[in-house]
């Protein structure tokens, strides 16, 4: 007998064959273990510096000539020969001026002096530098103070004093922040080796979610996972998200994944996961790419949370929101960090107040951070979205704990 046309046009024989078994429940421990113990390690890619932020270097970077290159002076006021200052001369008239980024000026006579520049090179023949605050300049003579202190090399910042030439200056793994930027700029590294961002197919499902600019009608939802998911992990530099939606059908689900299992260094599904009579990712995804490492895992939100490894890894998540925000930070992130080289381990911190968790399995909770203590936040159900708001990410929550209890804080 055929199943009717919106019931997708299979026979109850075809439908049969589709049968996925989930396999016991593991831990969260046992599950991000088989995860990155089976990702691939990302190659490397050549970029601009300036799309080089928040990247993971691929390279050392090392100083192409001395840090400073040469004798800097670091306070506006006069170059002399200290020799003179220590015969007691006090007042120098002034020959010339050396500005910062002119070619050094000589000082041809000890007893006269050279007004200088902050960043400037010193001029030739000096070896000391009095700072303005400690000069009257009158009629082109420059008369110190009678306090005016006087050492050589004073206020000089000597050729070399940094960093030889050769020197490194930022490690490979380095994550590049705009110190790490501006040193790289500095040596002329305008062309980064880098650890190559991985392109991510999220494939959203469900029919029952429509685009966020359009009117629900009273038995659909908006959909909210892609905004989310791609802002968090674009923001970190840890991919470039594509998205594509599908429909309930197997034909559509397999389409999809068939293709990003070609174009695409990783895929993500949120939704159609459980044991519906309409959840088609897992065994879409056994026909297409064979058993997975896990599906299922004893946690509260995202139980049938699943994780098939190859050349294309694919992240299962449950569709509900809770549970695709919590999956993705305890899973997702932490993985995408290690498929760049990236070691990263997740901050712990205090329970602020005693938390209640009365589920039957470790809860990912919506935490949020002030003062350096965690304050979770329970959700009421999986589905409950606007309990998220404010939150910056999730705890692992054993069991209910009392305050002062430490555990792990994954953000999003």
């Amino acid at each position: 007998m055929q199943l009717s046309r919106h019931s997708r046009g299979w026979t109850k024989c075809a439908k049969r064959d589709l049968i996925h078994h989930v396999q016991p429940l593991i831990s969260i421990h046992e599950a991000e273990d088989l995860i990155l113990s089976q990702l691939p390690v990302l190659d490397w890619e050549e970029t601009g510096l300036e799309h080089a932020y928040g990247r993971v270097l691929a390279e050392t970077i090392s100083a192409d000539r001395p840090i400073p290159p040469y004798d800097r002076v670091m306070m506006d006021g006069v170059a002399i020969s200290y020799q003179s200052f220590a015969a007691g001369r006090r007042e120098f008239t002034i020959t010339g001026t050396q500005a910062a980024g002119s070619p050094a000026l000589t000082l041809e006579n000890k007893d006269q002096c050279l007004e200088v520049m902050t960043g400037a090179v010193l001029p030739d023949g000096c070896d000391c530098v009095i700072k303005i605050e400690d000069i009257r300049l009158e009629n082109g003579v420059a008369h110190l103070s009678p306090s005016c202190p006087a050492s050589p090399g004073q206020h000089i910042h000597p050729a070399g004093s940094d960093q030889e030439k050769g020197s490194p200056l930022v490690s490979g793994g380095s994550i590049l922040s705009a110190p790490e930027l501006a040193i790289a700029a500095s040596v002329g590294k305008t062309q980064i080796l880098l650890v190559r961002q991985p392109n991510i197919l999220l494939i959203t499902t469900g029919d029952e979610v429509i685009p966020p600019d359009e009117q629900p009608r009273p038995h659909q939802i908006r959909r909210s996972h892609a905004p989310a998911i791609k802002a968090s992990i674009e923001s970190k530099q840890l991919g470039n998200v594509t998205n594509v939606h599908v429909s309930d059908t197997k034909e559509d689900l397999e389409k999809a994944i068939s293709e990003g299992l070609e174009d695409f260094d990783i895929i993500l599904l949120t939704g159609g996961i459980s044991m519906g009579k309409f959840d088609y990712v897992a065994p879409v995804l056994d026909s297409l790419v064979g058993t997975p490492s896990f599906h299922g895992v004893a946690q509260r939100p995202g139980k049938p949370f699943a994780f098939w490894p190859g050349k294309t890894p694919v992240f299962a998540l449950p569709g509900n929101p809770v549970s695709v925000m919590a999956c993705l930070a305890r899973y997702v992130l932490p993985a995408l960090r290690h498929m760049r080289r990236e070691t990263w381990n997740p901050q712990t911190l205090p329970l602020a107040h005693e938390t209640i968790w009365n589920a039957p399995f470790p809860g990912l909770v919506a935490s949020n951070v002030f003062d350096n203590q965690l304050h979770p936040s329970p959700p009421r159900n999986s589905g409950d979205y606007s309990a998220l708001a404010g939150a910056q990410g999730i705890c692992e929550l054993p069991s209910s704990s009392p305050a002062s209890t430490t555990l792990p804080f994954y953000p999003w």
